[in-house]
């Protein structure tokens, strides 16, 4: 019995470590991407009631849809995928599509087959580095917000850790932070917000996943996990059985928990 219990206590072990290094590796961005989003969603929906949805797509996808596109472009090349098609802007009103990126991979490669996770969640993933720079360059009050966001960003790590009930009370109190410093009242005699403000519109409207990219992105995902796994089952195991003292101070960089 103590044998299982021991074997449960590491494979639970590893998963905790497998999920902390995903939420490092991605979870960080797509937070601070998704604050910006809904920030700026709430905000186009006022203004297409405004001028309609037609002219919404020329004034926002002029700017928004090549930045969606070359988030599936550059992970393409990343992940050594064959491009086979671009098109960063390309209106078409029979199949109401506003530009694509067509690509092909060999499915036995694993690497190729992980890099369909971040081609199709390019546009999340390029989208809110997007935002961060153009927040970092433009918003007044950029060194306030980013401070913020760091505090929350520890925060985050270790309830992941510990409470995941913790993390989304971390997660509210993070966006009411986030936003509370984004609408400052001397912000709105800025120049600078408004064109923050028109670029974080035009790119976060157009961050949204098609559900070809979702089914894509999806399947990256599982090859994702399943090598964070292998790798963490390997490592840890190496370290449960006391192989790691080998290692010395070495071991610190081999342990990826600590990243």
């Amino acid at each position: 019995m103590e044998t299982i219990n021991g074997l449960l206590d590491f494979l639970k072990q590893v998963v905790i470590t497998t999920l902390s290094q995903l939420f490092w590796l991605l979870g960080l961005l797509f937070v601070f991407g998704f604050l910006l989003y809904i920030f700026a969603r709430l905000t186009r929906i006022t203004y297409v009631k405004s001028v309609g949805q037609k002219l919404d797509i020329i004034v926002t996808g002029w700017i928004g849809t090549p930045v969606h596109e070359l988030g599936h472009l550059i992970f393409c090349l990343i992940f050594w995928h064959k491009v086979t098609g671009v098109k960063l802007y390309s209106p078409n009103a029979e199949d109401r599509t506003l530009g694509y990126v067509n690509h092909s991979y060999n499915p036995n490669s694993t690497y190729q087959k992980i890099g369909n996770f971040f081609i199709g969640a390019g546009p999340i993933i390029f989208g809110a580095l997007v935002l961060y720079a153009i927040m970092y360059y433009l918003m007044p009050n950029s060194s306030a917000i980013f401070s913020g966001v760091k505090v929350e960003g520890s925060a985050f790590i270790r309830e992941v850790r510990s409470d995941i009930g913790g993390f989304f009370i971390t997660l509210w109190g993070a966006a009411k932070t986030t936003l509370g410093n984004l609408l400052r009242a001397e912000n709105f005699s800025d120049f600078r917000f408004w064109i923050f403000l028109y670029l974080a519109i035009s790119i976060s409207s157009h961050m949204q996943l098609s559900p070809s990219d979702i089914k894509g992105a999806g399947g990256g995902l599982l090859a994702l996990i399943l090598l964070f796994l292998v790798v963490n089952l390997i490592i840890l195991g190496i370290e449960a059985i006391g192989l790691s003292a080998h290692f010395g101070s070495w071991w610190n960089y081999v342990k990826l928990e600590h990243y």
